[in-house]
């Protein structure tokens, strides 16, 4: 700029008057931070820049990186509360058509296929023939058929947990990348590698709550309001008599001549 460069911290302490100079050496701790240029740097982008750094540093010749595949976010000191939606499903490496087996609850140690990975925030997963409940109507009654359908409801997906494909027993999952660049997920217990999820497709109830949902938005459902229609019949005959009646009531002695009327003619 045509005012020049700016002074620097070295060009003030060689330059300045003795009493600034003491005080700018009592304010060392404090411009640690500062850079020579006089950009100020936060903290938590110290933080950031430092664990950018360890990420991308340069290995030893013939050494392996013990950093998992899945790399953790850059931290940020300014959460301090840090409170955000995780998705389970995805850091305990679940997906939908692979068998699992319930640790708690009265379910306990039932084996099935995750049906349907609950996208509602909530981290919850469907599970074929596992926590079911009567939840509507059969829409096709007859012999042999169960007049209340049972559906499956959500569990927690920590409620959960995958099966080793050799041991048959529940165990962790964790991913590695191939020499091919292929992300596979590999047993905790056995080190073998996770089957592929089975195919899933719609099952029996999920058809009949189709069919139920059909048939309950063809009918119509009763509405609040007026009634279209007298339902309790004519009253008409009733409204005349009340109008007479109040017509008797407003003239004088009108009550006695109204009960003589009710008396000699109930109709």
């Amino acid at each position: 700029s045509h005012l020049g460069p700016r002074p620097t911290y070295i060009g003030i302490l060689r330059s300045s008057h003795p009493a600034l100079r003491f005080a700018m050496h009592l304010c060392r701790p404090l411009l640690a931070h500062m850079k020579i240029e006089d950009k100020f740097m936060p903290y938590y982008r110290r933080v950031q820049e430092h664990a950018k750094k360890q990420r991308h540093r340069q290995l030893p010749f013939l050494s392996v990186s013990k950093q998992p595949s899945i790399r953790p976010p850059i931290p940020d000191p300014r959460d301090k509360l840090g409170l955000m939606k995780i998705d389970l499903a995805r850091e305990m490496n679940v997906k939908t058509g692979d068998r699992v087996q319930v640790l708690f609850g009265s379910e306990k140690g039932k084996q099935g296929v995750i049906t349907r990975l609950v996208q509602d925030g909530k981290n919850t997963v469907i599970v074929s023939g596992i926590n079911l409940k009567r939840s509507f109507w059969h829409p096709e009654p007859g012999p042999g058929r169960p007049s209340i359908v049972s559906v499956e409801c959500p569990i927690h997906i920590t409620n959960v947990v995958l099966l080793d494909p050799v041991t048959k027993q529940p165990t962790r999952v964790k991913r590695r990348y191939m020499m091919n660049g292929e992300c596979v997920r590999i047993s905790k217990v056995s080190g073998s590698a996770m089957p592929d999820p089975v195919p899933v497709g719609m099952s029996e109830r999920e058809l009949l709550w189709a069919k139920h949902e059909s048939q309950a938005l063809v009918k119509e459902k009763a509405r609040r309001g007026p009634l279209k229609e007298d339902v309790f019949g004519n009253r008409d005959h009733f409204k005349t008599l009340v109008r007479i009646v109040k017509g008797q009531a407003a003239k004088p002695g009108g009550s006695a001549a109204a009960e003589q009327s009710a008396a000699g003619d109930p109709w």
